[in-house]
């Protein structure tokens, strides 16, 4: 018997709430999804290239992946400036920073110049397929110039650990310098931004300039 007003109760409390609950459920039309600022992780992933040595120049492009950490410093209109760590991988491959022996056509050598070449030990030669392991910090500066876009520029330093080791008179860890330039964009997706960097970086004794070209996403928290 007390069965029918229990249903109808409960249908009215449906039709009440169900608006609330709708409203709740999706985000008010017209208020952009807010940029966040702070504490951010980044992942490059795309080539790395060296130029400046025999044989191919630039160097056969490589994959290249880079993953970092940072903190945004300032957010003020239009000007942002980010503080970061970096580790990065990058190859070098067909490029000689030795001396190239074409006396074979067959057998292109690339020969260390402060070192005879014993043919038996392979002792005097240079490996010509080598890779960067980097680690990084980084001074970034952007600027707004349209809502949600941002173009960037940044400074890097660190040390690199080229294996196998593809210079003369050089040990690990290399010191590097370097810079580049990118674009930014804050998606509607909160927390995630999208850009392209272009950066170069330096190595320092060797003197020898590699070159990364790669799309990033970023996650603010």
């Amino acid at each position: 018997m007390n069965r029918t007003p229990r249903t109808l109760v409960a249908l009215l409390a449906l039709l009440v709430l169900a608006p609330a609950m709708a409203e709740a459920a999706t985000p008010t039309l017209g208020v952009p999804t807010p940029v966040r600022r702070g504490f951010f992780t980044e992942t490059d992933l795309g080539i790395f290239f060296t130029t400046g040595g025999q044989g191919a120049n630039p160097s056969n492009a490589q994959a290249y992946l880079q993953l970092g950490v940072g903190y945004d410093l300032v957010s003020s209109g239009q000007h942002f400036l980010a503080v970061g760590l970096g580790f990065s991988m990058g190859a070098s491959a067909g490029a000689c920073f030795g001396q190239r022996d074409g006396s074979d056509p067959n057998d292109v050598l690339c020969l260390d110049p402060t070192k005879p070449y014993n043919e038996e030990t392979g002792e005097g030669l240079l490996p010509d397929n080598w890779s960067a392991t980097t680690f990084e910090a980084t001074l970034m500066y952007g600027y707004e110039v349209l809502p949600r876009l941002m173009v960037t520029a940044r400074g890097l330093g660190g040390m690199a650990l080229i294996q196998p080791m593809a210079f003369s008179d050089t040990e690990n860890p290399v010191p590097l310098i370097g810079g580049g330039l990118g674009v930014e964009y804050a998606t509607h997706f909160e927390h995630f931004f999208v850009g392209l960097d272009l950066a170069g970086k330096y190595f320092l004794g060797p003197n020898v300039l590699g070159v990364a070209i790669a799309p990033r996403v970023k996650y603010t928290f």
